[in-house]
């Protein structure tokens, strides 16, 4: 179906609302508010509420899918490679924090669709698979368990919707550069001696 020209307010809308009220109280009168229209007029976008949900988190997840990808596949050092994950983490969150939340509060783990634990599943093991080239380079220490490592890493950056107010990226990548450096400094190889 062709999206009409408010299509991007009607999402930005949808986020907002879904952010402040949670999906399952949130109605489309409230959106319809929110953006300026009657709530008829939504049904020029979507079907239901199901395809505002899905619009409001398809463009941040992709492009951060798409970049962890990237970095992943790149001649970094595992480390580095880290530290850039975390980065484009912060980066998603800065531009689209009312989408993230929304993201994690509505999606993450509650078996919504196939398509979105896929996702889910495939960063986590794209990190995982970064942590254990560190620990087959000796970079990393050999003992850490490299899916808990990825989950924890991910779990930290995940909490910053929590508390980080969006406004200055030099400030959302600063924090993000401190996580890695603390999970950097617990996973890093040990010298002997």
């Amino acid at each position: 179906m062709p999206r009409p020209s408010r299509w991007p307010d009607v999402v930005q809308a949808a986020a907002k609302v879904f952010s402040q009220k949670g999906y399952s109280a949130a109605s489309l009168e409230d959106i319809a508010a929110e953006v300026g229209m009657f709530k008829g007029s939504l049904y020029n976008y979507i079907t239901n509420k199901e395809d505002l949900l899905f619009a409001v988190v398809r463009s941040p997840a992709d492009h951060l899918l798409t970049e962890v990808r990237r970095i992943a596949g790149s001649d970094l050092p595992p480390s580095e490679k880290v530290r850039r994950v975390a980065l484009i983490h912060a980066d998603i969150i800065e531009d689209n924090l009312p989408y993230v939340q929304v993201y994690l509060q509505e999606i993450v783990g509650k078996g919504i669709s196939p398509e979105w634990a896929a996702m889910d599943r495939e960063y986590l093991s794209l990190l995982t698979e970064i942590i254990d080239e560190g620990r087959r380079m000796q970079i990393f220490d050999s003992s850490i368990d490299s899916h808990l490592a990825a989950r924890m890493l991910v779990g930290s950056l995940n909490w910053m919707t929590r508390w980080y107010v969006p406004g200055d990226r030099s400030v959302a990548r600063a924090q993000a550069s401190q996580m890695a450096d603390i999970f950097l400094s617990g996973s890093l190889a040990r010298k002997s001696g």
